[in-house]
């Protein structure tokens, strides 16, 4: 049990201190159309939470808010209890806020080994001086995130894969790469674009393990999937969107049996 699910089954209040995200009240307009429209979602500590909702509801311009890679009209994000409204998404990166993209984006002319490797942050040898007071340090620091690498590689059965053209990768093995790069920034929370989608139901299953294996590592999550079999076999908390507004929010199986939100996917 998350810490807000245990915080909301004793009648308390969730603290600040209890979310590594939250938004409050975002907006963002596209000319006359408003995409995302005073909308709020809260990702617990060390939580699987999904964003899910009918097509054309938001969630992709919301992630994109979330992440800063668009400028919210409104509203304010914190991440892990700072604002981060208006910060660059590479400055959001290195605090530890990760996403992944609905159509995995790899280097296609660069080994799989060599994607993950240019994932590392703050490496010594992107100095100069560094290159020639501390040549040692960073011979040892890149043997470090090489062994890294092929340990994550390994973790999700692509080690055999390592010295290959990511270009010639699966769909699928291209999003295990992207959330297996994720790795290599030492995240504390992802937010996953779409993980299954365009991928076979044996991979399927694998990432959903991944990222099981990930959150008890103490990686929080925030997902959004049109698989609801994904969606409510890992999440602890889910959200639902419609016109870019909050429609619902609470336990997987509210949110199945909730008439809004079957409304809302069926159109009645």
């Amino acid at each position: 049990m998350c810490k807000g699910d245990f915080l909301m089954s004793q009648g308390q209040v969730a603290s600040e201190s209890d979310y590594i995200l939250e938004a409050t009240n975002l907006s963002k307009s596209f000319g006359g159309l408003k995409a995302v429209d005073n909308a709020s979602i809260r990702v617990d500590k060390g939580c699987i939470t999904g964003l899910i909702g009918p097509n054309g509801a938001g969630k992709s311009t919301l992630f994109n808010l979330l992440s800063n890679f668009l400028v919210a009209d409104e509203g304010k994000i914190r991440f892990d209890g700072e604002v981060i409204n208006g910060m660059p998404p590479h400055r959001i990166a290195r605090k530890g806020f990760i996403r992944t993209f609905q159509v995995a984006r790899v280097l296609s002319r660069l080994t799989v080994l060599e994607n993950m490797l240019l994932a590392t942050q703050t490496q010594k040898g992107e100095n100069l001086l560094s290159v020639f007071l501390q040549p040692y340090k960073i011979k040892q620091q890149e043997r470090e995130n090489k062994e890294k690498a092929i340990a994550i590689l390994e973790s999700v059965g692509l080690l055999e894969k390592a010295h290959d053209y990511a270009g010639a990768l699966s769909g699928g093995q291209r999003k295990l790469l992207e959330m297996a790069r994720t790795l290599m920034t030492n995240p504390k929370l992802i937010l996953l674009d779409e993980p299954a989608a365009g991928v076979n139901p044996t991979l399927i299953n694998q990432i959903c393990e991944h990222i099981v294996t990930w959150n008890k590592q103490g990686i929080s999550f925030l997902i959004i999937e049109h698989n609801m079999d994904v969606i409510m076999s890992l999440c602890n908390h889910v959200w639902v969107l419609a016109e870019g507004s909050n429609l619902a929010d609470g336990s997987p199986e509210y949110i199945q049996s909730n008439d809004r939100v079957l409304e809302a996917y069926l159109g009645g």
